[in-house]
């Protein structure tokens, strides 16, 4: 491990944490929301549980050593997704915005990365990913549509 970070690096190390993340703030919002959201949200931390392992292995094999999500951080958007809830007239609609939020920020950098290419031995992973994240927007968007 170098003190200087490549793009592909830096870009690795920042797709765990933001798949660690949103996995940890579904998993959390599974919890405030109606038993249908709920399960769900449920549903979705789980099948993101699944990326973490190969994130992690992304990471390794780029030569960095996989991080963890700052705890501070994620305590907040835990409050504020609760607050949110609380304070929002459809409390359904305003969890699934917060989740789809912080869905976007990954969705972002994984259509940015230096990863991505058809060459590139993590494409795989990426497009995986993209593809989950597509489902789950997707997935959400028509519970929002329901309500």
């Amino acid at each position: 491990m170098s003190i200087i970070r490549t793009e592909q690096q830096a870009d690795a190390v920042e797709i765990l944490k933001l798949v660690m993340e949103t996995h940890d703030y579904y998993a959390d919002m599974s919890e405030v929301a109606n038993d249908d959201i709920g399960a769900v949200l449920e549903r979705v931390a789980a099948e993101r549980a699944s990326f973490i392992p190969r994130a992690k292995a992304m990471v390794k094999a780029l030569g960095e050593l996989p991080v963890q999500p700052d705890p501070d951080k994620e305590l907040l958007q835990k409050v504020g997704g609760g607050i949110t809830q609380l304070l929002a007239g459809d409390s359904n609609d305003a969890v699934i915005d917060k989740c789809l939020q912080h869905d976007q920020k990954l969705a972002d950098l994984l259509a940015n990365t230096e990863l991505r290419g058809d060459a590139h031995e993590h494409q795989a992973l990426i497009e995986q990913l993209s593809q989950h994240l597509h489902a789950t927007r997707s997935k959400l968007s028509g519970l929002k549509d329901r309500g």
